[in-house]
């Protein structure tokens, strides 16, 4: 018997609002062999080039539990270390910091909600059964892209 959460992740990964992200660049899927979901954001560095960064996501028990979510160099199967790592502001640096979990640090994170109480202070980012895949790559990418706007402020300057 399949595993009930498999059709979830399809369910979502076929929606017409992850579709969107897909074809207008925002994000990519890798592959998906569950539980593992890897793919990649599209995002901004702080000079203005373009560039994207891999994920790796577990969703056993999706979405009664919430994923987990690491940044993940995909072409080398491990964790990106230094500067690998997304560089910018302070969403970005929060978000991509290497913590004791090594998850990316938002409140919808399997590890994260319920670290520093992270869920409970942030209802509008943490993770529920209602909220689907497109959520968390939608959150990802605002932050990927965040350095974009410091790039057309000096540029205005």
């Amino acid at each position: 018997m399949e595993d009930p959460a498999i059709a979830l992740v399809n369910t979502d990964l076929e929606s017409e609002a992850f579709q969107a992200g897909c074809r207008e660049g925002r994000w990519r899927v890798v592959k998906f062999a569950y539980p593992r979901l890897d793919f990649m954001i599209s995002a901004i560095r702080p000079d203005g080039t373009s560039t994207e960064y891999g994920f790796r996501a577990n969703l056993q028990n999706y979405p009664a539990m919430a994923p987990e979510v690491r940044l993940w160099d995909l072409e080398n199967d491990r964790m990106p270390v230094g500067a690998e790592r997304p560089q910018g502001g302070t969403r970005v640096a929060e978000t991509f910091k290497n913590w004791g979990k090594g998850t990316v640090y938002r409140p919808w994170d399997r590890q994260t909600g319920p670290h520093s109480n992270n869920a409970a202070t942030k209802p509008h980012l943490a993770w529920n059964s209602s909220r689907d895949l497109t959520f968390i790559f939608e959150d990802l990418h605002g932050i990927l892209v965040s350095n974009d706007r410091k790039v057309v402020i000096r540029s205005a300057a």
